[in-house]
């Protein structure tokens, strides 16, 4: 999970040139920073609302977490989603009422890799150990090239009940 080439142990913000260099499909205007880089979680902790520990399995305890049950593989990837009451579906786009998880499966190990979420108005990814971004579609990190997150395998989502 996160960037690659071993740039995701700096920890600091990276500039737009930065981003678009090793994300090269992002350019101003299709995405924008949603917070300021940190260490304290990743992807996958991001798109389950746990901004205090790193999702990561077989490490437990303190800043670890991984929910039990779950083998850390793309059905255990999607099964983390479907506890919490997300579907299959076969739609990429932005949903308006609609909560959607996209996982981002690795191009040379077909393994799990990335996550992004929707609110229903954006593309939302914690880039490794860096800043969040919102992004305007999925393609925009998929691909093999730097830090790319190779391609989207399964979405899934679920209804925003709105009080």
């Amino acid at each position: 999970m996160g960037t690659r080439e071993g740039d995701h142990l700096d920890l600091r913000n990276r500039t737009s040139a930065e981003l678009e260099a090793k994300l090269p499909k992002l350019r101003p205007g299709n995405y924008k920073k949603a917070s300021e880089a940190t260490a304290r979680y990743n992807c996958l902790a991001f798109a389950n609302g746990d901004y205090r520990h790193l999702w990561e399995s077989g490490k437990y305890g303190g800043r670890y977490y991984w929910p039990q049950g779950i083998v850390d593989n793309l059905d255990g990837w999607t099964e983390i989603f479907t506890r919490q009451g997300y579907e299959m579906t076969d739609s990429r786009g932005i949903e308006p009422g609609f909560e959607k998880i996209a996982i981002y499966i690795d191009l040379e190990d077909m393994e799990p890799g990335h996550v992004a979420v929707s609110d229903g108005r954006v593309w939302k990814s914690k880039l490794g150990r860096l800043q969040d971004i919102e992004h305007e579609s999925l393609d925009l990190l998929e691909g093999d090239q730097h830090w790319e997150y190779g391609i989207v395998e399964r979405i899934l989502k679920r209804r925003i009940w709105l009080e």
